[in-house]
């Protein structure tokens, strides 16, 4: 989405206005030597008042400083970034840092002083709230689309600006490391251009070496300048890795910017105007001090107002959706309500219908419950019939049973009349006998509660009569045991 955009290339000898989707409307420049230049700047602004205005500054007031910081975590780091910009630039107005991607431990002080003439311009156009950005800082995107080898090694950038100098940017992998603005010389100096960047660059790799570049090899250069600089031997004296030279209109068509350069254009200032313009955001966006406040008092407010709407939006349909759930549930209830009444009357009609089978069966089921619950309990023998009849075999069965229990006191007993059968009649009383003794041990075992006592063996035994003697037998042997309960 594109909207009006106005950039204001500030240099110490001039500025460049380049402007973005304004129709009819071409970059010019205008010179700090020009004592109507100020107004000229303002009225074209004031004529676009919905335009954007951003502060690109390319002056020598402004100072990039690397500095090494200790292990610490993100919150401790940020305030000693804070704390290092005011003892490093104590006297400026704004100061920032960038962080290196590839040196997790290093960050790149910047400070603009008071003397920047950036500050006449953003107190000039307070009302419009300019954004301020950096052209080395903004270049250095610039610097690593026209120059791949950067993202390896050591790279520097001169690009010819009309607005302040030759500027010089100098990265590692892609970090911005350092940066130099050399001024025009005047139009009487005798001074070669190619001289005085041979100058620069020597200057710069005296610097470089304290910041890790070994050897001058390991520079590649890339000058946004007419085609043949490159070739000047004294920059072939100087022994670098690579170098070549690249017009800033050509540098324009091979990233399909915008085509506001012409062949003979030398000048960089409008290449990085249109690369800026052309970046999904800023790198480093600065304003002043009192202009942020007023920006995020506004921001604030209007991103407040938009999360209390979406808050009301969200409990609002959140209320909607639980209204539904409610009827629902309201439904539900009501209907389950007139399923009760209905099963309710079905069931009293059959109550209707059954009563008289059920009154009378109800009129037995008090009685037998109140029975239950005022009637003495009455003692029963059925523990010591159990275990009787679990003693009892085949062979055997009860003839004469009698149960006694008169109190508390007195075990409770049994007396049990005995009869023993036996498929093959017995041949003497001493099989009758032993089988008898047989069914009184078995009962003895399965009646553990009780004692077991033989009374009374199938036949008398006499004191003249021997159970070995002949047999006098009889059809019906009867034997008799007392069961006595061990315990009251």
């Amino acid at each position: 989405l594109s909207f009006p955009r106005i950039i204001l290339s500030i240099g110490d000898d001039g500025i460049v206005i380049v402007p973005h989707d304004i129709p009819n409307t071409a970059p010019f420049f205008v010179s700090a030597n020009d004592a109507f230049a100020s107004q000229e700047i303002t009225d074209f602004v004031a004529l676009y008042p919905q335009a954007r205005i951003t502060l690109l500054v390319d002056t020598l007031s402004q100072d990039y400083r690397c500095a090494d910081l200790p292990p610490i975590n993100f919150f401790d780091r940020t305030k000693l970034i804070r704390r290092r910009l005011e003892q490093t630039f104590p006297s400026a107005r704004i100061t920032a840092s960038l962080h290196f991607k590839n040196s997790p431990h290093r960050a790149l002080m910047i400070g603009l002083h008071e003397s920047n003439s950036v500050f006449a311009w953003a107190d000039r156009l307070r009302k419009r709230l300019p954004d301020i950005a950096l052209l080395p800082v903004e270049g250095t995107r610039l610097m690593a689309q026209l120059m791949p080898e950067a993202k390896d090694g050591w790279a520097m950038m001169i690009s010819r600006q009309q607005s302040g100098g030759y500027r010089q940017i100098v990265t590692f992998k892609n970090d911005l490391v350092f940066t130099r603005l050399t001024p025009l010389p005047p139009a009487n100096d005798g001074g070669s251009e190619t001289t005085i960047i041979a100058r620069d660059i020597k200057a710069s790799l005296d610097y470089l070496t304290r910041h890790g570049l070994r050897e001058p090899k390991e520079l590649s250069v890339l000058l946004l300048m007419p085609n043949d600089i490159h070739e000047a031997s004294a920059l072939k004296n100087l022994f670098l890795g690579t170098i070549r030279s690249l017009p800033p209109a050509h540098a324009a068509r091979l990233l399909a910017l915008s085509p506001l350069l012409s062949n003979g254009d030398y000048s960089a200032d409008i290449l990085f105007a249109v690369h800026f313009l052309n970046a999904f955001r800023p790198r480093l966006s600065l304003m002043l001090p009192d202009e942020k406040k007023q920006w995020l008092t506004k921001y604030i407010r209007l991103w407040g107002t938009r999360t209390a709407y979406a808050c009301l939006t969200a409990a609002g349909i959140l209320t909607l959706w639980r209204a539904g759930d409610l009827s629902a549930t309201l439904y539900q209830t009501q209907k389950s309500a007139l399923q009760l009444v209905k099963t309710r009357y079905v069931l009293a009609e059959k109550h209707a219908l059954a009563a008289p089978l059920t009154e009378p069966l109800g009129r037995m089921r008090q009685a037998l419950e109140l029975r239950h619950i005022y009637e003495k309990p009455t003692l029963t023998p059925w523990q010591g019939l159990n275990q009787l009849a679990s003693g009892l075999d085949e062979d055997s069965k009860i003839v004469k049973l009698e149960w006694r229990n008169n109190s508390d006191t007195v075990p409770e007993r049994l007396i049990v009349s005995l009869h023993t059968e036996s498929e093959v009649p017995p041949k003497d009383r001493s099989e009758t006998v032993a089988a008898f003794t047989r069914v009184v041990q078995n009962i003895s075992q399965s009646a553990p509660d009780y004692i077991v006592t033989g009374v009374k063996p199938p036949y008398p035994s006499l004191p003249d009569e021997s159970v070995t003697a002949a047999p006098i037998l009889s059809k019906t042997p009867i034997g008799e045991i007392i069961m006595e309960r061990k315990s009251p």
